[in-house]
């Protein structure tokens, strides 16, 4: 039998091969397994798009039958529910494997323990919890899905040195270098869903594309507008479908011609609540929506209106601030708005996480407490 060492080995091999699965899988989890046998591996895999095999099942065809007695190493706990695909739990059974290690439950209600006490009743010994805190923090986008019903959200910005998000006529192009800017396409790309307000889409007219990575995701992440007053007219990039396909989130308020004007380019258009005495669209049940259309992340790189807007509602979970090489001035924009503090005693107070150098730019990652 392997040693733990061994086992911690197997396992983080199994989580190197889930990350290659993060750009395809969505809305399903990245998972990795690796099988054991004899002291070497016989067979390996990570989950492939919706609709083809996961892990467990590329790992047993890799073993070419020979499946009987071994180790199987799986980053998360085998489904045991029908859904596209059948349950891995009885392909496991049947290849009459020996022993199965997990590093986390799996969080959704379908499967929770369940996967673990079919392999446990049909004899197979089950070991959880190796290397759990990584497969955890590899796995926090869907994990928040599963429990909460909403995408983990990642609040995005570029700012000056003295926290500014644009200077004085709203020009922001560009803040970081070309370095920072390749590493924010890498963020788009293992999202499903990219956020914009209205404001930044008249300034920018951005694409909200995935480019220069070397990777492609297997599915463009759906561009995300939020305009409540029907600002922004019917051209331009985000309208684009070829390019992707474009979601506009906005109000009984704006007139039925402006949203046909939408509609006409092939986006997709919700009619959101609005709360707080009707002066807000409903943060809330947009991420219901998009939680629903699959997402698993979501990434918000609108401006300082948008960003205050998702962290008021507590819905930012990662706050990702690339620092440039300028300076903007007080009379620039600033990274959030309507977020009023009187005292640094009522502050809020985030988690440094990561700190990243790109070029002449800096990236820091924080992650938000949920009493924020």
């Amino acid at each position: 039998m392997e040693t733990f060492s061994q086992d911690e080995s197997y396992m983080k091999h199994a989580l190197e091969l889930a990350s290659k699965a993060r750009l395809l899988s969505p809305p399903n989890p990245w998972v990795g397994c690796v099988i054991v046998k004899s002291g070497g591996i016989i067979g390996e895999g990570f989950t492939q798009p919706p609709g083809n095999a996961h892990a467990e099942i590329v790992a047993l065809r890799n073993t070419l039958g020979q499946a009987a007695g071994a180790s199987v190493y799986v980053t998360l706990e085998p489904c045991s529910h029908y859904g596209r695909t059948p349950p891995c739990v009885n392909a496991l059974i049947e290849a009459q494997v020996g022993r199965v290690i997990v590093a986390m439950e799996d969080p959704d209600s379908k499967v929770k323990g369940k996967g673990i006490d079919a392999l446990r009743n049909a004899g197979i010994r089950v070991d959880l919890g190796l290397c759990q805190s990584q497969a955890i923090q590899l796995l926090e986008p869907y994990s928040k899905h599963r429990t909460h019903g909403i995408p983990y959200c990642i609040g995005k910005a570029a700012v000056s040195i003295d926290g500014r998000m644009a200077a004085q006529n709203g020009s922001s192009k560009w803040i970081t270098g070309p370095e920072a800017r390749r590493d924010v396409h890498k963020l788009r790309s293992e999202s499903q869903a990219i956020v914009v307000g209205a404001n930044t889409a008249m300034r920018d007219l951005p694409s909200l594309t995935v480019r220069d990575v070397l990777e492609r995701p297997f599915k463009a992440p759906l561009r995300v507008l939020f305009d409540q007053e029907g600002k922004v007219p019917a051209e331009g990039p985000l309208f684009d479908i070829s390019l992707a396909p474009t979601l506009v989130f906005t109000s009984s308020a704006v007139s039925e011609q402006s949203r046909q004007a939408w509609c006409k380019t092939g986006a997709e258009v919700e009619v959101l609540p609005l709360i707080e005495n009707g002066s807000k669209l409903d943060l809330v049940a947009a991420m219901q929506i998009l939680a629903k259309k699959g997402a698993l992340q979501v990434l918000i790189e609108g401006g300082p209106g948008l960003l205050g807007s998702f962290f008021q509602a507590k819905l930012l979970d990662r706050l990702v601030v690339y620092i440039g090489p300028r300076l903007l001035g007080e009379q620039g924009f600033p990274l959030m708005r309507n977020l009023f503090v009187q005292s640094i005693e009522n502050a809020p107070a985030l988690h440094l996480s990561a700190v990243q150098k790109f070029g002449d730019s800096i990236r820091s990652d924080w992650t938000l407490s949920a009493d924020l």
